[in-house]
């Protein structure tokens, strides 16, 4: 479900399957009726099983810091579908949404929700022409619907297993889909990736004749986004801008945009002790266990959580059990939510409840950090809702 986008498709009277089908035939056949606006862009593509947000948000800072108009496409929504489409980080218009969906109104190849974004995107991007579009793949990306475009460089922040269902079972399955978004003599840049899919890509970029940008160091700047992780994103982002500018990337001036960078729910403090994390698989789970580690180590953590059905919640839970064993699990709308009732009994913790996500939570003693985490879609809902679960927390 994309929130706020059912408005548009009433609108305009436009049928989409909110199916996953992965695939690119469709998706090409609407944008040849569109007159392909996919085509003539400076695109920099990302695809990952975590970072990707992260990574195109430092990218993003420092291309508009050394004076470029940037637009962004990514998913899933902060708050409704406006601000999956982005110039300067700003989000795309109803009258932008609305001259998007007309010109779909008048095609005849059926598509999926993420399908018809995608087309809404490109449309949007083409119109408003801004120097750079950073694209975010939404699963996979050798049979994604963003991997219609030729990037001037493609860009892969980390591989770890991820809807098995689809992508397959092995983490070497796994890089090959991610590695399908590396264009013939285009670059690549990659995070720290583990060593069986480091060597699906590098062979993936010899294959298409591609040059591979490897971070070695992490960044050491200031950042406004935590943790050891980020620090990597950060300098895999320096790494791909400075690959696309040569003599005209200007050091001074990617610490400054490095240094501003922000994403929602990645361990953002929205209240005094309350943090939202969109942590929602293993690796990225591992990565917020980490940062609250080295955050909060004299600190006691209760989770707040609620996760999609095709998560693997029991390795989950077990990873967030060694920081707290004190858990409310949430139940929200989303027709792939996980039933809390699920991760209520599954949970080994000490004190844990149910919640609705209309519900206060109590203000706990002043030791406790509440951390909110599983899924970026409940993140999203409660953001929407002005966070009034967490009424009590909000500073006088």
């Amino acid at each position: 479900m994309i929130a706020g986008f059912d408005h548009y498709k009433k609108k305009w009277n436009i049928a989409s399957d909110s199916s996953i089908k992965p695939g690119l035939e469709a998706m090409e056949g609407a944008l040849r009726e569109l007159g392909n606006p996919e085509r003539g862009q400076n695109f920099i593509h990302i695809a990952g099983t975590n970072g990707k947000g992260s990574t195109a948000a430092f990218i993003a800072a420092i291309l508009m810091e050394h004076g470029y108009t940037v637009g962004n496409f990514f998913s899933p929504a902060i708050e409704d579908v406006h601000d999956q489409v982005q110039i300067d980080r700003q989000p795309a218009s109803e009258a932008d949404f609305d001259a998007a969906m007309e010109k779909l109104s008048h095609i005849g190849t059926p598509l999926t929700d993420f399908e018809l974004l995608t087309a809404v995107a490109f449309l949007i991007l083409d119109e408003q022409k801004p120097d750079y579009v950073i694209i975010e793949a939404g699963m996979g990306g050798r049979f994604d619907s963003t991997n219609v475009i030729d990037p001037l460089i493609s860009v892969i922040p980390s591989i770890s297993l991820e809807h098995t269902n689809f992508l397959g079972e092995t983490i070497e399955e796994i890089a090959w889909h991610k590695g399908g978004i590396i264009k013939r003599r285009k670059p690549a840049a990659i995070g720290y990736l583990p060593e069986a899919a480091e060597k699906v890509i590098c062979t993936t970029a010899e294959t298409m004749g591609s040059d591979i940008i490897k971070s070695k160091v992490l960044y050491e700047g200031r950042l406004k986004l935590k943790g050891q992780h980020q620090k990597a994103n950060a300098q895999l982002a320096w790494e791909t801008v400075q690959n696309l500018h040569g003599f005209q990337f200007k050091d001074e001036l990617a610490i400054k945009g490095l240094s501003k960078a922000t994403i929602p729910y990645r361990f953002e403090e929205v209240f005094p002790d309350v943090i939202f994390d969109g942590a929602h698989n293993e690796a990225s789970i591992d990565a917020l266990i980490k940062t609250v580690n080295e955050t909060y180590p004299d600190r006691e953590i209760h989770v707040v959580m609620g996760l999609l059905q095709d998560k693997e919640h029991e390795k989950i839970l077990r990873k967030l059990e060694t920081i707290s064993d004190h858990f409310t699990f949430l139940e929200f709308e989303n027709e792939r939510a996980l039933p809390a009732e699920i991760l209520f009994s599954k949970s080994s913790s000490k004190i844990k409840t149910i919640q609705n996500n209309y519900d206060i939570l109590p203000v706990l003693s002043k030791n406790v950090v509440t951390i909110v985490t599983g899924s970026l879609y409940l993140l999203a809902i409660l953001r929407k809702q002005n966070y009034s679960m967490f009424e009590h927390y909000r500073p006088d």
